[in-house]
């Protein structure tokens, strides 16, 4: 590793402090629990063995499962713990490359401490999620570039860029968009590669073996795990994980609503998401490497506008229309940031070298006059972000699945869809809890795969079909082929499935529509007094816990919408002083609830 970072020993010593610092900061903030997003989906492959959503992640698989083995806290803070360290390490292979690039302690420490506490980059240090270790073998991969670029005689250095750049395909497929920027540092070097060819072939070589951990994904699925996405038992099923088929290869989400709106926006929160100070650090180091270090400049730049514009534009996500697009995209800014990061130490060179000529001082007190002027921007950072961004007591997708499972009458068949059925997922997979409830994800029903594993997992659930439609094969074709198990909605089925609108109808039992059949009359009354006794066990959160901005303002509203639907069916019987205390219960819920509102300003009038 001397050949990355010097015998100094002041390199090692800059790089351990760094990551010891964003270390801490992470671990005291790092959830203690499932969060919103894929972290309980991602936890539950890893605690399991089983297999992630498309492609797969088998390598962050592997590692959380390892993690899940710890001794210490709860399983989802164990695999939290795989993203405090993967981005404590990324801290310090920042230091490490702006140190190489510019030969200075300090500028790589505010570099890499300037990233460290980054909003969007803390925020997703705290949960297990495939990004962290996306960054930290992206930056690492940069690291061994750029230090073939300057040592071309060191191999090793190229042969172990290509390894990470396989290794980096088996966990995210966005590195990918390094692709033509690392291709501008061999033709850098195309001299030395037109000299010795067998450097090509071994590079390629070490590329293929660093896909290696994609072999986990069948083999994993030979052992028929609880979680075993996609069934994959060929190479075709293997093939069609890697390239996301059931997303579409080229599509980050294909959710109505979720689509469109301005690119523009979405640039803009890019560039928003790396904070004032860092932004102008970045600025001002572009046009400082251009000048003393033109490789790297050219190798960030296209690195930075595949990774970030680029992508950010084909995701084609709205940020108008969905609530929380941002949420979804914001955690593809990270890359993006780590590649610009180094730059950030050109820039506070160049701005001290200003200072120092302006005031005609030494380089040495314009340094520290620009360090105290950073360092008082990052505790004012931390400060005022700690509270907002600590999810160590953070326990609101918990509760609200735990709430759920205690509603489920036992029997039931469960339809459940978007972020909340993962979490019931992992309670059922994980903690074992609703054992006895067939849980159902919706959207993969719709797959042949999923359907042949419900068959084989859950003996006692019919499905008459093999793949859903919402059309000819629907959820009444489910129901009447198990006509004698209770069957109930957590959230919504969404609007194409219309089959049980003529001989069915929904029973709000506390967080979950229960369908009856038309003929079956349940007394407003027995409603009114079932619903209170769920409402009064449940765990509501309060409205200044829930980050709006993420998946647990759905929460908030699946507490407050059946709270609301409970009463217009009281209204609709004309049970007046029912609907009143029904309504102000969803406002105090969701202070936010128009429709609630509206409705309550109807009913005094």
């Amino acid at each position: 590793m001397s050949i990355l970072a010097g015998s100094n020993s002041k390199t090692w010593a800059g790089a351990i402090f760094v990551v010891s610092v964003a270390a801490v900061l992470y671990f005291l903030t790092a959830a203690h629990d499932i969060v919103v997003g894929d972290s309980p989906e991602l936890i539950t492959a890893a605690a399991t063995l089983g297999v992630a959503h498309e492609p797969g992640y088998p390598l962050f698989t592997m590692l959380g499962h390892l993690f899940s083995c710890l001794s210490v806290g709860s399983i989802p803070f164990r695999v939290n713990l795989l993203s405090v360290i993967c981005h404590g390490a990324t801290v310090g292979v920042i230091y490490l490359t702006a140190n190489r690039l510019t030969r200075s302690h300090l500028a790589a420490l505010i570099a890499a401490l300037l990233l460290a506490v980054n909003r969007t980059f803390w925020s997703w240090s705290l949960v297990a999620e495939v990004f962290p270790l996306n960054d930290l073998i992206a930056a690492t991969l940069i690291l061994f570039l750029l230090a073939w670029n300057e040592q071309p005689q060191q191999y090793a250095l190229l042969f172990m860029s290509a390894f990470l750049a396989g290794l980096g395909l088996t966990n995210h497929q966005t590195i990918v968009l390094l692709g033509p920027a690392s291709c501008f540092i061999l033709w850098q070097q195309r001299s030395i590669l037109r000299e010795r060819p067998t450097l090509l072939l071994v590079a390629a070589v070490s590329f293929f073996a660093g896909l290696l951990p994609y072999a986990y994904i069948p083999w994993a699925s030979a052992h028929h795990p609880t979680y075993n996405w996609g069934n994959v038992s060929s190479i075709s099923d293997l093939i069609d994980v890697i390239r996301r088929r059931t997303y579409g290869s080229s599509h980050l989400v294909s959710v109505p609503g979720y689509t469109g709106g301005s690119v523009i926006a979405r640039i803009i929160a890019l560039l928003a998401s790396f904070g004032l100070t860092t932004l102008l650090f970045i600025a001002v180091g572009l046009i400082a490497a251009y000048r003393q270090a033109r490789s790297y400049f050219w190798f960030g730049l296209v690195g930075f506008l595949l990774a970030g514009p680029f992508f950010v534009w084909i995701t084609n996500l709205n940020l108008a229309t969905a609530p929380s697009a941002l949420f979804v995209l914001q955690r593809f800014f990270l890359l993006p940031q780590v590649i610009l990061a180094p730059f950030v130490a050109f820039g506070f060179l160049w701005i001290a070298n200003l200072i120092g000529r302006y005031w005609r001082r030494t380089v040495v007190n314009a340094s520290l006059i620009v360090t105290a002027m950073t360092a008082v921007s990052i505790m004012l950072r931390v400060a005022m972000d700690y509270g907002r961004i600590d999810q160590s007591r953070n326990f609101i997708e918990r509760r609200f699945t735990e709430d759920v499972w205690r509603t489920v009458e036992s029997g039931s068949i469960l339809i459940a869809r978007g972020d909340i059925a993962f979490a019931l997922m992992y309670f059922q997979k994980v903690e074992h809890i609703g054992a006895d409830t067939e849980l159902v994800l919706l959207p993969l029903l719709s797959t042949r795969w999923y359907v042949q594993q419900l068959r084989d997992q859950h003996r006692n659930i019919t499905i008459p079909f093999d793949r859903y439609d919402g059309i000819s094969n629907n959820l009444k074709k489910v129901i009447e082929a198990n006509s004698n198990r209770p069957f109930c909605i957590v959230g919504t089925i969404g609007s194409d499935d219309h089959s049980l609108d003529e001989n069915y109808w929904p029973y709000q039992r506390g967080l979950l529509l229960v369908v009856e059949p038309r003929s079956k009359n349940i007394p407003p009354e027995q409603m009114i007094q079932e619903n209170e006794r769920f409402f009064d066990s449940y765990h509501l959160p309060s409205p200044a816990a829930i980050r709006t901005d993420t998946f647990e303002a759905d929460i908030m509203t699946m507490y407050a919408w059946p709270a609301f639907r409970i009463a217009n069916d009281c209204a609709t019987v004309g049970l007046r002083d029912h609907a009143r205390k029904w309504y102000q219960r969803a406002l105090a819920i969701n202070p936010q609830f128009p429709k609630a509102r509206e409705a309550l300003a109807r009913l005094e009038h």
